[in-house]
């Protein structure tokens, strides 16, 4: 009897010993699939086999969801951090750890395509928390908020819902800054932007992130909306026509007040199937070529240049 309780109380102390452990990256399950609509696939690593997505599903680091037309899905992570998968959208869980006994927690994701809301509780306990959202054009600085993001290869769209958000350029060109850890609360790198709910901002490839611009509720309300939909996109028309409050020509302008040409703009732009706005699209040549005997040295021409009044003939106005 007395041996049995002594084993009893390892196992007990064994598992109370796991529990306290840090979850980290590739070691074990770092959340679950809790909920599935629809079409989702689950790709067990970046290079495993694609499966139909189920509730409960457990996800572990590099792991793979990709949603289809009508179709999300949302996973759970251990800390409580939430993100929800639009429909037509790719993301991928890059690395994740969470230390509930230093009070720590970081996470690495990726979007691939497509449209999350990503939403990273304030934990009371948790003292340090590191997270970060990479697009093909943008990586994105996380610490305890609430935002949404659609993106693809060439361009990402942000909108905070809940505190701020920091935004830097995967590109190092126009201005040859090094993209590095963006950090809320801090003061800005060189060539980041931090948004405040009610703001949003557009990045395109080989540019800087464009200014905080406005989102208002109307504006948000319909991003949100993107959640529940996907981006409605028509091959061979602008992308960024479709997204709520994105005002091309605004940014045109604020991509050049921060040292980008009109032609690199215009490259980027066409990259989502976008033109440049109308007002930058014309530009007028030079004066035309002045034809064979005309000019400053034509008789009587302009500037003064022909021979002077014929003696003995009254000028016209004598």
């Amino acid at each position: 009897m007395i041996r049995r309780c002594s084993i009893r109380f390892c196992l007990v102390g064994i598992l109370a010993f796991l529990i306290s452990l840090p979850i980290w990256a590739g070691a074990v399950e770092v959340g679950n699939i809790t909920q599935v609509e629809q079409h989702v696939d689950f790709q067990k690593g970046e290079t495993g086999p694609v499966t139909p997505a189920m509730v409960k599903q457990p996800v572990e680091v590099k792991d793979v969801i990709q949603t289809y037309e009508v179709s999300r899905a949302q996973v759970l992570f251990r800390d409580k951090t939430t993100i929800t998968i639009a429909p037509k959208s790719k993301i991928a869980v890059e690395g994740y750890m969470f230390d509930p006994k230093k009070f720590e927690r970081s996470g690495d994701f990726k979007l691939i395509e497509g449209v999350v809301k990503i939403v990273v509780p304030v934990a009371e306990h948790v003292q340090k928390t590191s997270f970060t959202l990479t697009t093909s054009t943008a990586v994105m600085g996380i610490r305890g908020t609430e935002f949404l993001v659609t993106a693809a290869d060439h361009f990402t769209v942000v909108y905070p819902i809940k505190d701020q958000v920091c935004i830097q350029s995967t590109s190092k060109q126009p201005g040859g800054y090094t993209v590095g850890g963006a950090a809320p609360g801090g003061a800005p790198k060189e060539g980041e932007v931090c948004l405040n709910p009610g703001t949003m901002s557009v990045i395109l490839t080989d540019q800087l992130p464009s200014s905080a611009m406005p989102a208002p509720p109307t504006v948000l309300a319909a991003a949100e909306g993107l959640v529940d939909s996907g981006v409605f996109d028509i091959p061979g028309t602008c992308v960024l026509t479709a997204l709520p409050g994105v005002d091309i020509l605004a940014v045109t302008k604020d991509l050049l007040s921060k040292g980008a040409t009109l032609d690199s703009i215009k490259k980027s732009l066409a990259l989502v199937g976008c033109d440049l706005p109308d007002v930058f699209a014309y530009s007028p040549g030079g004066p035309p070529d002045v034809p064979n005997g005309l000019g400053p040295n034509f008789p009587g021409g302009g500037g003064g240049g022909g021979p002077g009044p014929t003696p003995g003939v009254a000028s016209p106005s004598s």
